[in-house]
């Protein structure tokens, strides 16, 4: 794969919410993806490395089926 290819690569999100919940966030938010993807936007641009904001990397085994996933 090309740093062309890379650059380009996207990912799909699934989000299982009840209907109720989904509702209400799109009576708040009538836009509620691009909501979403707003935020997540936000988070990178002001993010910095994930130990600072509390977070701990998964052990091993969840490292290799997750953060390493090709599809």
């Amino acid at each position: 794969m090309t740093h062309l290819e890379q650059s380009a690569a996207t990912r799909t999100l699934t989000i299982v919410l009840p209907e109720a919940d989904w509702r209400a966030l799109r009576a708040a938010e009538p836009d509620a993806i691009g909501w979403l993807q707003e935020r997540i936007r936000e988070r990178l641009a002001g993010s910095t490395a994930p130990e600072a904001r509390g977070y701990s990397a998964p052990s091993t085994a969840d490292s290799d089926s997750w953060a390493n996933d090709e599809y």
